[in-house]
């Protein structure tokens, strides 16, 4: 029973960091473009969001991955240091986020930023705070 609940958790949280994340992505990317010029209407932000949320499926397979090996860690370290067990997943999640932006950027990435919504502080800050918000929510959804 406790494998199913937080095997559901876990894909709540997922989705929920991915479909944040991606939000965030698209609206990174919209304003970088709006500051060289161009214009977009609210249809085609919201159809920018669509097509991000669909077409970004290798990144949502990285943040389960991701997701997954933070979860399994911060499961270990809030065992240890119980004072911080109340956030270990959230900070978990942020961290993941955060690891796997470096690493995507290291493997793949040409200096320009391979994530495009991430290519500054403030896109990588909210990439990271989605994964809080996916953490925050596994923490609450998960069995005891």
């Amino acid at each position: 029973m406790k494998i199913g609940q937080t095997a559901i958790a876990y894909i709540l949280a997922v989705l929920t960091t991915y479909v944040i994340a991606a939000g965030f992505y698209t609206q990174q990317v919209i304003a970088k473009q709006t500051a060289i010029g161009m214009e977009f209407t609210s249809g085609q932000q919201f159809n920018n969001y669509l097509s991000n949320i669909t077409g970004l499926w290798a990144y949502a397979a990285m943040i389960a991955i991701a997701l997954l090996i933070a979860f399994i860690v911060a499961a270990g370290v809030k065992r240890i240091l119980k004072p911080l067990a109340v956030i270990a997943y959230p900070v978990a999640g942020a961290a993941a986020m955060f690891v796997m932006l470096i690493l995507i950027e290291r493997q793949l990435g040409g200096g320009a930023g391979i994530i495009g919504g991430a290519r500054d502080a403030l896109g990588i800050s909210l990439q990271c705070f989605a994964g809080f918000l996916g953490g925050g929510l596994f923490a609450l959804l998960r069995p005891r």
